[in-house]
């Protein structure tokens, strides 16, 4: 029956990611938002220091040459600029470390909650209409040029605001083509698996499910390819052909 093979396919493809509260998503969120202030601070920092270290480095300039023209007198304070100039110079290396740390820190969150709970906490681009057709054109741009973290952002913005517009299933399974274009083909399938059970009815189901054949292929799981791959000739007589054309060179392959 095609409902006791539909429970078989979620059940064997589910990838379980751990139970995660909405307070523990809350903390993290406020964890990666203090630590985008911090790394807003030091960077506002580091600019400062750059600048004060151009400034003294023409301040050395002018004293020295002031003192090649016969200011003797002006030797002290070359030497109390080149002190000040070493003393920032170890004040802006120390900022930059701390904001190359910072910055790990931060894209170590975001991936974690990219990949594990499906948030992607990207910067959208600038000046990005929110209306429906704007965001779905900017997704499949952003997925097209390769800009995967991009593209997921926005299209999970388009999913969220609009979750009824016809074009759902489409936005759905390019979040799954960001991943599998990225080679991470768990987190792939985990978003195919979602266009199966959410959008049905859409053309890009059956196009879902080949994809998560593909992905468990990569991932040399053939058992588990070859049950899709027979699902889908159940359940879509358009794809059976390509279907079937998949599983018979998957047996050859896979013994």
């Amino acid at each position: 029956m095609p409902s006791k093979l539909l429970t078989c396919l979620t059940l064997a493809l589910l990838v379980a990611s751990g139970c995660v509260t909405m307070s523990r998503y809350k903390d993290l969120e406020a964890r990666v938002a203090a630590l985008e202030k911090d790394k807003a601070e030091l960077q506002a920092e580091q600019q400062r220091n750059r600048e004060r270290m151009e400034r003294l480095h023409q301040d050395m300039q002018d004293a020295t040459e002031a003192l090649r023209k016969g200011g003797a007198n002006l030797g002290a304070d070359v030497d109390a600029l080149k002190v000040d100039t070493a003393r920032l110079k170890g004040a802006f290396e120390e900022v930059t470390y701390n904001l190359a740390r910072l910055s790990e820190e931060v894209d170590r969150i975001k991936k974690a909650l990219d990949e594990k709970l499906g948030i992607a906490l990207v910067q959208l681009p600038k000046g990005l209409p929110e209306d429906a057709d704007s965001l779905m054109r900017a997704g499949r741009e952003a997925v097209a040029k390769g800009d995967t973290m991009t593209a997921r952002g926005v299209l999970r913005k388009f999913l969220d605001t609009f979750p009824d517009d016809p074009r759902a299933g489409e936005a759905q399974f390019l979040v799954g083509e960001a991943y599998f274009k990225e080679g991470k083909y768990g987190q792939a399938i985990r978003e195919y698996q979602r266009v199966h059970d959410k959008y049905r009815e859409h053309p890009m189901m059956p196009k879902a499910l080949m994809r998560i054949a593909e992905s468990l292929i990569k991932q040399n799981d053939c058992k588990k390819a070859q049950g899709v791959l027979k699902y889908l000739m159940d359940t879509d007589r358009k794809s059976a052909g390509q279907a079937r054309d998949m599983l018979n060179n998957l047996k050859r392959k896979c013994k």
